[in-house]
């Protein structure tokens, strides 16, 4: 289901205030969470073709992605997630550069070879069945497509959690790790580049 949601500048605003303070709050802690999209961004090089960005959040991706001048799809299964998103890009007058949809990543309402990019950042984490996750990637990726993946390494995931903890309740994670996506790449032949920083790893994939 596309989402288009009506926003106001008041909405924005609050959103704004909000995402800048936790901004803040994981910076002090060494997590920037702009900082590495733009890291990773700089790892790809020049993106060529269209772009899907699976696992929304609260739109980071989305937001370096549309302030790096790229159009792009991004999804997520929570409708709330995808509003956080549409306002962070509303902020920075950038939600025309983006189309969203409440939809399911095991369950990708695309067709085969849909996109030349795809981008999976700080969601593996939470998914629990890689093949499940990875074959339908696979499937909307089209051939020499590049398929980005990022997570929290050892240090970046104790300060979530220490946030998490400190908010108040518990950071969930199932945890689909490097080594996990990785293996999978191997096997399903994929030509593979590693990188990290000092929260992130970083795996940016091209598929033959």
């Amino acid at each position: 289901m596309k989402y288009a949601p009506a926003l106001t500048g008041k909405q924005a605003e609050d959103n704004h205030k909000l995402f800048n303070e936790r901004r803040i709050l994981y910076k002090e802690k060494g997590l920037d969470f702009l900082k590495s999209r733009e890291f990773i961004l700089k790892k790809t090089g020049p993106l060529q073709g269209n772009i899907l960005d699976v696992g929304s959040g609260k739109g980071i991706m989305a937001l370096s992605l549309a302030k790096a001048g790229y159009s792009f799809t991004s999804v997520d299964n929570k409708e709330e997630m995808l509003r956080i998103t549409a306002l962070n890009l509303a902020y920075e007058n950038l939600l025309s550069k983006a189309e969203l949809y409440v939809m399911d990543a095991y369950l990708l309402e695309f067709g085969e070879n849909s996109f030349n990019n795809v981008f999976i950042v700080e969601a593996l984490h939470h998914m629990d069945d890689i093949e499940g996750i990875f074959s339908e990637v696979d499937r909307v990726l089209s051939q020499k497509g590049k398929l980005v993946l990022a997570d929290f390494n050892k240090e970046g995931m104790k300060i979530v959690n220490l946030i998490h903890a400190h908010e108040g309740h518990k950071h969930e994670s199932s945890f689909i790790g490097r080594d996990e996506a990785e293996s999978w790449l191997n096997r399903n032949g994929y030509k593979i580049k590693k990188y990290e920083d000092k929260c992130h790893w970083i795996l940016i994939a091209d598929k033959k």
